[in-house]
């Protein structure tokens, strides 16, 4: 448990996961050597966690209840590398969203008019 010693201060909140049989766990580390994962006891879920960052070494919580495939599709979605792309994707999602109920708010108001 070396590399979690500096992590927590209140290590019973977690379950630190250094291996799984899926190989997670390693190929999370693929991604990002750094990478680390816990289970919150707290949240019942996993977090992955980095241990080269200073102040916090929270990166994110997996959106799933098992720690499978989906958490490395998850991981590479959300790196560094492809914050750009996930920005594009995000603006994209906001900009159909907003357009959707601009539409609304003037179906409403042409009602309320005629």
């Amino acid at each position: 448990m070396k590399n979690f010693d500096f992590i927590y201060h209140n290590k019973k909140d977690y379950i630190f996961i250094e291996s799984d049989c899926l190989f997670i766990c390693d190929r999370l580390k693929e991604i990002d050597p750094s990478y680390r994962v816990v289970f919150s006891l707290k949240k019942k879920k996993f977090e992955v966690h980095s241990i080269l960052q200073s102040s916090s070494t929270y990166c994110f919580t997996l959106p799933y209840p098992v720690l499978d495939e989906r958490a490395v599709d998850y991981a590479r979605k959300t790196s560094r590398e492809n914050a750009d792309k996930l920005l594009k994707e995000i603006d994209l999602e906001n900009e159909k969203i907003y357009r959707k109920m601009l539409s609304e708010e003037l179906d409403k108001l042409k009602e309320a008019l005629c």
